[in-house]
């Protein structure tokens, strides 16, 4: 089940935006790269043993190509702590496109879809290929920055749906600190904190 932490943190996040004056002249920018730290929070059925904590570096890109269509490529690199003292490399690779469509100037909806291609490291090695499917919506508020939520669903070993709220702070024309958090309905959650750099 869904965390209730998503819950308020989407509705925090529209009220925040609720009494930002919405003039933006220029759309959403499509070609953009985030690039900061994921914490991932594994839950784990069995109560027994402490659950995993993911550490890791991320790069998630977007090209703007058309109007209506993006280009998204993602790199991710990091290490799980197990209850063992034992450590996991993660390398993870992901390519795909995004379809987006503006319903006003500061408000846009869109659909992923995403390949990747994750390889575990420790004592054995193991790889997990699947698929990323997101639909969402992103808000621009003015200059202050934007508004994202979305439902993303997982393929592969993963297999889970998550609710994702986050979004953009502009410091500069194109330079902001983006942040986001997805809660899985199997309690998985992730959290990721970065710069957006706009090109």
């Amino acid at each position: 089940m869904y965390s209730k932490k998503a819950l308020k943190a989407l509705l925090i996040s529209m009220s925040l935006f609720a009494v930002s004056p919405f003039v933006a002249a220029k759309g959403l920018n499509y070609s953009y790269a985030d690039v900061g730290y994921q914490l991932t929070e594994l839950d784990t059925p069995d109560s027994s043993i402490d659950e995993p904590d993911f550490d890791s570096a991320l790069v998630d890109a977007s090209f703007a190509l058309y109007d209506i269509f993006a280009l998204r490529a993602g790199f991710r690199r990091g290490v799980i702590d197990d209850d063992t003292g034992s450590e996991i490399d993660l390398t993870e690779f992901r390519a795909g496109g995004r379809g987006h469509y503006s319903l006003l100037d500061n408000l846009d909806v869109y659909v992923d879809a995403l390949y990747f291609n994750a390889k575990f490291n420790g004592d054995t090695t193991n790889t997990d290929i699947g698929g990323i499917y997101e639909a969402g919506f992103r808000v621009k508020g003015g200059k202050i920055g934007e508004l994202d939520a979305a439902y993303r669903r997982v393929s592969g070993d993963i297999d889970q749906n998550y609710v994702v709220v986050g979004g953009v702070i502009n410091l500069t024309k194109n330079l902001g600190l983006s942040l986001n958090a997805a809660f899985g309905d199997d309690d998985d959650e992730e959290y990721f904190a970065g710069l957006r750099i706009g090109f």
